[in-house]
């Protein structure tokens, strides 16, 4: 697949990416319009977006992900790295999780070390049942022998960090980084740039990161240093996306005037190159008879 062949150079290139923050089909198709290279599809906003159900508890399954980057993947030609969240359970969930979700053209797949909380209030925080350092080494092969493509993308997710003491926390990196995984992905870093050092000095795979402050961002031979190879955004758009919708219904519901939405809405030629309207009429003057 060309685009896990485009994404293997990328992580390897001694540059940090950043990757569009996505939510479904509509967003991933304006960032490959505007050239974004890499899309990431939160677990939290995936849901949030397409299911209207909270990601604090277990109330998804692997088809609606599947089926939501088969959708993305008609509309984007980025390099898609998907939140999978536990891989939907033990090794074996994990071992079909992956082939499904490679299948829907995933270019690369995160599997963290939590479980998801099966009841509100289960967890202090969503992130803190933390699996064991043995069940999660476990996962993570499982997820590396299950693919079909090499070129397929393992991230070993982990919150560690944030969640155990430092000691234990970079012997889990040692692990993680020993199971085939090609990446190491950080929701958070609790002590910012400073925890470049102690994860550099536990493995030399690829970093994804998520909330660096913006003056660690500005500075590139930092981030190329510590192996930074993509960098996650704020999920902005979605919220923007949310905001925007819910206003318009409150003017509509007022009986405002329409000329004033319609100033702040989007023109018909952007709606035209969304749908594809162009491409479709080439289309049809070609092939229709």
């Amino acid at each position: 697949m060309i685009a896990r062949q485009k994404f293997q150079k990328l992580i390897q290139r001694q540059a940090c990416t950043a990757a569009a923050p996505i939510f479904d089909p509509l967003s991933a198709r304006i960032a490959d319009m505007q050239g974004w290279e890499v899309a990431k599809l939160s677990g939290s906003f995936g849901k949030f977006a397409n299911l209207a159900v909270p990601d604090a508890v277990n109330l998804t399954n692997m088809s609606d992900l599947v089926d939501l980057c088969q959708r993305i993947g008609r509309m984007s030609e980025s390099c898609l790295i998907v939140d999978a969240d536990d891989g939907g359970g033990n090794a074996l969930n994990v071992a079909r999780t992956v082939r499904e979700l490679e299948a829907a053209g995933a270019c690369a797949i995160e599997i963290e070390d939590n479980a998801v909380p099966q009841c509100f209030g289960q967890a202090e925080r969503r992130h803190s049942l933390m699996l064991s350092e043995e069940e999660q080494v476990g996962k993570l092969r499982a997820a590396v022998a299950a693919r079909r493509d090499p070129d397929t993308v393992i991230v070993a997710r982990t919150s560690a960090l944030s969640e155990l003491p430092r000691d234990e926390a970079l012997r889990r990196l040692k692990s993680y980084s020993q199971t085939g995984a090609q990446a190491l992905m950080f929701p958070e870093l609790p002590n910012g740039a400073g925890d470049f050092a102690d994860i550099a000095s536990s493995t030399d795979l690829p970093i994804f990161v998520l909330g660096l402050a913006p003056e660690v961002i500005r500075d590139a031979a930092l981030l190329e240093s510590a192996k930074v190879r993509i960098r996650f955004l704020p999920h902005l758009p979605y919220r923007m996306a949310v905001k925007a919708i819910a206003d318009a219904y409150e003017s509509l519901r007022a009986m405002e005037s329409v000329d004033g939405l319609l100033a702040a809405s989007a023109p018909d030629a952007l709606l035209r190159k969304l749908d594809r309207t162009e491409e479709m009429i080439a289309w049809q003057e070609r092939f229709v008879r």
